[in-house]
């Protein structure tokens, strides 16, 4: 997602754990420090996913 968008601030970048509530299974993604606001928050909408850890990279 950030690499094609200009509002990306290139060098600071963030992981982002995820946890399915139905199985429990962990994902990551990563994010510049921007959009990581955006995805926590459309996070927090979903009734299926919670957002476990965000880390500065």
């Amino acid at each position: 997602m950030c690499e094609l968008s200009p509002d990306c601030s290139g060098d600071e970048h963030c992981q982002l754990v995820l946890r399915n509530l139905e199985t429990g299974n962990r994902t990551v993604e990563y994010y510049c420090k921007a959009h990581l606001v955006l995805r926590v928050w459309e996070v927090e909408q979903n009734d299926g996913l919670a957002a476990v850890e965000a880390t500065q990279l």
